[in-house]
């Protein structure tokens, strides 16, 4: 019974979302709007550990998450940690609803594909 449930639950995990799904997300790239760049630097000032001691900031495009309403966008930096040491470049996606922020994933791994367009992200640089 533990062994069915387990191959089951492999089974659902390994198929959330197909490479046709995946075409489709890297698709829906658009470049991110001046509201959803303002909410990404109010949100990484207020919760990261030292925003101000950011540098080589870049930001992804926005990417629409399905049906889901949700869109996200990564933003790659380097950032002093609590030692006071630059920790080098780490990748976050941001995921909006509407041009709020709703939550975030540090190291996120579809943040780190070929596939996702970056620019530079002054705004985060300049805080």
């Amino acid at each position: 019974m533990k062994r069915t449930s387990l191959l089951v639950g492999v089974a659902v995990l390994s198929g959330c979302v197909s490479a046709e799904q995946l075409d489709k997300i890297y698709g829906s790239q658009t470049p991110p709007t001046a509201a959803e760049r303002a909410a990404a630097v109010a949100y990484i000032k207020t919760t990261f550990y030292d925003p101000y001691s950011i540098r080589d900031a870049s930001i992804s495009n926005s990417l629409t998450l399905l049906d889901t309403g949700y869109r996200s966008i990564c933003v790659r930096f380097n950032a002093k940690n609590r030692m006071g040491g630059y920790v080098g470049m780490t990748s976050t996606s941001l995921r909006f609803q509407g041009a709020s922020v709703v939550s975030s994933l540090q190291d996120a791994p579809g943040c780190n594909t070929a596939r996702l367009s970056y620019s530079p992200f002054p705004e985060l640089e300049n805080l």
